[in-house]
């Protein structure tokens, strides 16, 4: 909830400078806000669904949701680790996958707001460039460790010892939206006019 909250907020940071934009006159910010804002929504779909997906696989296999129960999953389940990382680097916006550019279509809005005549947008552009970047620092942090505690180290419960892949369709699933945050980041050229 707290990820979801943020990514809202950094959707928002850019249809606000679009707003900025558009109250200016200044067609280009406009622009480049509202398609910061709707192209991290569309990307927020695609890596939150991959790591909710990613969630739900290794309680299927344990029986429990509990992280301290889990480790060394990566060997028993390299599908569903494969993918959850993927989900962990897009929402961590990693480079080349789908958040990094979403964000920097953000941070790129945030910086030319940040050229306005208005004293006011000069002095709170940046800081919401800063605030986006803790809160960018902060969610590394979190997938880091959830990604961890979960998927590597040594087997700290029998339920984990015993663990297999998911299902064929539920491998599926997740593989199909790995793939979108690679082709949402890789193939942004071609996406971003499209949104736009």
């Amino acid at each position: 909830a707290y990820s979801s909250t943020e990514n809202v907020g950094i959707m928002l940071m850019g249809i606000g400078a679009g707003m900025i934009g558009a109250a200016t006159g200044n067609g280009v910010l406009a622009g480049l806000g509202i398609l910061a804002g709707v192209f991290h929504l569309v990307n927020h779909a695609v890596f939150k669904g991959l790591l909710f997906l990613g969630t739900g696989a290794v309680p299927c296999r344990l029986g429990t949701a509990s992280m301290q129960a889990m480790g060394g999953l990566i060997k028993r389940m390299p599908w569903t680790a494969a993918a959850f990382l993927t989900g962990a680097m897009a929402i961590s916006a990693i480079p080349p996958l789908n958040g990094f550019v979403s964000e920097w279509f953000v941070y790129q809005s945030l910086f030319a707001a940040g050229a306005s005549d208005s004293p006011l947008v000069k002095g709170v552009a940046p800081l919401a460039a800063a605030i986006l970047a803790l809160a960018g620092a902060l969610a590394a942090m979190a997938f880091v460790k959830a990604f961890g505690i979960t998927f590597t180290g040594p087997a700290r419960g029998e339920r984990a010892r015993q663990a297999s892949e998911v299902p064929g369709a539920m491998v599926a699933g997740m593989v199909v939206l790995a793939a979108g945050c690679a082709v949402l980041g890789l193939g942004a050229p071609a996406v971003g006019p499209y949104l736009a």
